[in-house]
């Protein structure tokens, strides 16, 4: 059982606002902190101030205030056991953000965020025959073909975002057998930071707190939401970097759905050890040769819905017909 004096002892205020990105902002002045509130994302100066050394904060707008445990349920819209699950993960191991102290990891060099928006065709049999995935969820999603973009020619591209959701750039998927022999079936821009990204974080944000769904690629990402499962991210690959750690360990539940062959299987292990002092984890299995993206919606819903660890994320009009 989590002890919330000891967490509160563990864990200020300012780590709390770090490991979300919300003290970019922030002016410290020796043992506080002020600036626009970085929780409900306002422009006024003066709107939020924190104690360091008493580890209170208030938001003189909308947010009200309190203790590092009140900051991480106004932020992540949790309970209190869920708070403090997210603050034992922050208090100490590999999957706690860096210290006040620390350096921060430098930026991927040379790569530079491509923010515009780049018209794509949601219709085209490699989405629709061959991963099931419908018009109307490759828009939601921003994948499909271009005509326009050299760099996304004869691929099928997906738009990629950071943890924020803010927009990175694209990557895209290689149609052609050659194409993909010679250089692998992704093409991802230079220098992309991938393992700074977990594929679909930003949308399943709300949804973390009730447990998340860990896959390999985006198409399984687009059929588990397809299916009414939200609360599900890739890791864009079989492994997982202290960042995407980090974000997972906040979950209560998390289980991990890896492809069906040998990377994916050893990759569910190391991301399951990494886990377990955190959260609770399971692996499930799929038979040889299958990724998720090979089984039909239900089957999708019925194996997350009926798992043991937790019912997780049903749709809203799901939870209303089993009341």
């Amino acid at each position: 059982m989590l002890d919330f004096r000891l967490l509160k002892q563990r864990v200020g205020v300012e780590k709390v606002l770090q490991s979300y990105g919300m003290a970019g902002k922030l002016r410290r002045r020796g043992e506080r902190l002020s600036g626009p509130c970085p929780i409900h994302k306002g422009d006024n100066p003066t709107a939020f101030r924190a104690d360091l050394h008493k580890n209170v904060w208030h938001c003189f707008s909308a947010c009200g205030g309190g203790d590092v445990v009140d900051l991480v349920r106004r932020i992540e819209g949790c309970d209190h056991a869920s708070a403090a699950r997210i603050l034992g993960s922050l208090a100490c191991g590999p999957c706690s953000p860096p210290s006040a102290d620390s350096t921060p990891p430098a930026p991927a060099s040379g790569f530079k965020p491509f923010t515009l928006a780049i018209p794509l065709d949601p219709c085209c049999d490699f989405l629709q025959r061959t991963k099931r995935i419908s018009t109307n969820t490759a828009s939601r999603f921003e994948t499909g073909t271009s005509r326009r973009s050299a760099f996304l020619r004869d691929t099928v591209a997906v738009r990629l975002h950071d943890l924020d959701g803010r927009p990175l750039g694209y990557c895209g998927r290689r149609l052609h057998q050659d194409d993909i022999l010679h250089w692998g079936k992704w093409r991802f821009p230079h220098d992309f930071p991938k393992n700074d990204v977990l594929f679909n974080a930003h949308r399943a944000l709300p949804h973390r707190p009730q447990g998340v769904l860990v896959v390999e690629c985006p198409w399984a990402v687009m059929r588990f939401t397809q299916a009414a499962v939200p609360a599900v991210v890739a890791l864009l690959g079989t492994s997982a970097s202290p960042i995407q750690l980090r974000w997972l360990a906040r979950a209560p539940a998390v289980l991990v759905l890896l492809d069906g062959d040998p990377p994916g299987r050893q990759g569910a292990c190391r991301l399951a050890a990494s886990l377990r002092p955190y959260t609770a984890v399971d692996i499930l299995d799929l038979p040889d040769g299958c990724d998720p993206d090979d089984l039909a919606d239900d089957q999708l819903r019925s194996i997350v819905s009926l798992h043991p660890l937790f019912s997780l994320n049903q749709s809203g009009s799901e939870r209303r017909d089993s009341t």
